[in-house]
């Protein structure tokens, strides 16, 4: 009788998502700078930026409203940090389903909610999916990826880029691929995120949902695993 073997996650496919929910995040993002005064839900860099801008021109009743998204991105950080910690750490094939299921549901509710909440609720929970994500989904092809903030990914595109061509690195080549990819696949989803804001001010979350349905989807096929041992 053979032994049971465990099979885990394929690369790629904590790449596909990481780059859905990099994608996910641009279009969020777009949306909520656009219709929800001004806030980005996973940049927080730029959102701390814009606070104290309209902290300083117009005064703490402009500027408060990027701030709660900002706790909520740190609790959302803090949440997904204690969950991958404690929900099935020795089969990653069952925590990563039980990370997107939550990750899904979540998304479900905002859109289904966004008519009959405030605007600072949502881009509260918002805050919390985003910090979320940025920390559960954040591997390219065994490379960690930050990606919620492209300042950190630009610089290090250019010293990977530096070490690929003038060094003749390889590994920095590959890693300059997986940084580029992350990038562009943040544009995109800004710009998707800024024609949707425009199209349909309540589609954006509903096509979110949609995206993050897929990528669980992904999760049950076999093509998803691979055997450890071979």
């Amino acid at each position: 009788m053979e032994p049971t073997v465990s099979r885990q996650f394929r690369p790629v496919t904590e790449t596909i998502l990481t780059l859905g929910a990099t994608l996910v995040m641009g279009m969020i993002d777009a949306d909520t700078f656009l219709n929800h005064g001004a806030v980005f839900v996973s940049a927080q860099t730029g959102n701390l930026v814009v606070f104290v801008v309209k902290f300083v021109e117009h005064g703490w009743q402009a500027a408060w409203v990027n701030v709660p998204v900002w706790i909520g991105y740190f609790l959302g950080c803090f949440l997904a940090q204690g969950m991958s910690e404690r929900l099935g750490q020795n089969n990653k094939r069952r925590q990563m389903r039980w990370l997107m299921l939550a990750d899904v549901l979540a998304y479900a509710i905002l859109a289904s909610l966004q008519t009959t909440i405030s605007t600072i609720w949502l881009i509260f929970c918002l805050g919390i999916v985003a910090g979320y994500e940025l920390t559960v989904f954040r591997q390219v092809g065994g490379i960690g990826i930050n990606n919620g903030i492209m300042t950190g990914n630009t610089k290090n595109l250019a010293t990977a880029t530096y070490q690929a061509w003038v060094n003749g690195d390889k590994v920095a080549r590959n890693k300059q691929r997986r940084i580029a990819m992350v990038l562009v696949t943040f544009i995109i989803g800004c710009a998707m995120g800024a024609r949707l804001a425009v199209l349909t001010t309540l589609g954006v979350l509903w096509i979110a949902t949609g995206l993050k349905l897929i990528l669980l989807a992904w999760l049950f096929m076999p093509a998803a695993m691979e055997n450890p041992d071979r």
